[in-house]
């Protein structure tokens, strides 16, 4: 009996890192939601309930975003969810630098002579990572 209980978690556990918002109608939950991502695949007459959108970070797969939004769709009790945009935007950046000095050090040769060593400069380096989030947008859609 556990295993079924940590296969949900696992499943969840997924998605929990996507966060969806959403604006329009509310209906009473459904059970199922067909799903497209072309207007001329839905054949049925329809209203579009609402706009949902989904974004999570670029570690997830837009596979995970998807699997939140039809939950939400069934919550918000839409027939169909039609996907139209994936997307990634740009959200921050990481820069991470390095640097060394060269110090300036002196030695006295074998003739007694004063050597200098190094140039007392500094060299660096820094390198800037983007961080994306996935995007995906839907529309909501109800069966006349």
């Amino acid at each position: 009996m556990q295993r079924p209980v940590l296969t949900t978690l696992l499943l969840f556990a997924g998605v929990s890192c996507v966060s969806t918002d959403y604006a329009g109608k509310s209906y009473a939950p459904t059970s199922h939601v067909d799903v497209f991502f072309d207007t001329t695949d839905v054949e049925r007459k329809h209203e579009t309930m609402g706009e949902l959108k989904g974004e999570a970070t670029q570690y997830n797969s837009y596979e995970q975003i998807e699997q939140k939004m039809v939950q939400d769709a069934m919550a918000k009790g839409a027939d169909a969810i039609l996907f139209y945009d994936l997307s990634e935007v740009t959200v921050g950046s990481t820069t991470s630098s390095s640097g060394q000095s060269d110090e300036v050090r002196y030695t006295v040769d074998k003739d007694g002579n004063l050597k200098k060593h190094g140039s007392g400069g500094w060299s660096s380096s820094a390198t800037t990572n983007e961080i994306k989030d996935k995007v995906i947008k839907a529309k909501l859609l109800k069966y006349k």
